[in-house]
C-alpha cells in the first residue's frame, strides 16, 4: 500500500494526507462517534467500545482475510477496494452492532463495501486529469491480500512531516480496566 500511496501523492500534490502509507493503513469496520479532540483515560463510552469489541472479537473466527482489487476515486480520497475472501468480516461487523448495542447509533448500518484510504484530499490537486485516468489505469490492478489477526480500538492524529497523514493510535490499554 505504501508505494501505490506514493504514487497517488506525487499526482495529487504536496500536502494531502498519506493515510495508505506503512504503518497508517487500515480497514475501517465502523465508525462509532464524531471525532472527539480530547478522551479521557477514564471516559465510560470508550470503556463500553472496547467491552463491545471484546465480546465481537470472542464470537468471530480469525483472521479474517481480504483481497485488495483495485483502486477507486471519491471527492475527498484515492481508497484501495477490499473483498473479504470469505463472509466472515461481515459476520464481525454484525456482532460488533450487535454487542454495541445502542453505542451503535453513529453507523447503523452494515458498511457496504470494505476499503484503505490511501489518500485524503486537503486542497486542490496539482494534476486532476492524471490523477483520474491513473486511478482508472489502477481500478482493476490486483494489490495482495490483507491478514486482520484481530481488531483494534483506534483514533486518528494528524502527524505532520514529509508524508503527513492521520495516524491510528490504539485506544490506551488502562481503559479496559474500568
Amino acid at each position: 500500500m505504501d508505494a501505490i500511496t506514493q504514487e497517488a501523492a506525487v499526482l495529487a500534490g504536496p500536502g494531502h494526507w498519506e493515510t495508505g502509507q506503512l504503518g497508517s493503513a487500515h480497514l475501517t469496520v465502523r465508525a462509532l462517534e464524531p471525532r472527539r479532540e480530547h478522551v479521557p483515560a477514564d471516559d465510560p463510552t470508550t470503556a463500553r467500545y472496547l467491552s463491545a469489541l471484546d465480546r465481537a472479537t470472542a464470537r468471530a473466527q480469525w483472521p479474517i482475510g481480504f483481497r485488495v482489487t483495485g483502486l477507486t476515486l471519491t471527492a475527498g480520497t484515492v481508497m484501495a477496494c477490499a473483498e473479504p475472501l470469505d463472509s466472515a468480516a461481515d459476520i464481525f461487523s454484525d456482532h460488533v452492532t450487535h454487542e454495541l448495542g445502542p453505542d451503535a447509533w453513529y453507523e447503523t448500518e452494515r458498511r457496504d463495501i470494505w476499503y484503505l484510504n490511501l489518500l485524503h484530499f486537503t486542497g486542490d490537486i496539482a494534476a486532476p486529469d492524471a490523477l483520474i485516468e491513473w486511478v482508472s489505469d489502477h481500478r482493476t490492478t490486483p494489490l495482495g491480500t490483507v491478514q486482520a489477526q484481530a481488531p483494534e480500538l483506534v483514533r486518528s492524529e494528524y502527524r505532520p512531516g514529509p508524508r503527513p497523514h492521520m495516524g491510528p493510535i490504539a485506544v490506551a490499554d488502562t481503559v479496559r480496566a474500568l
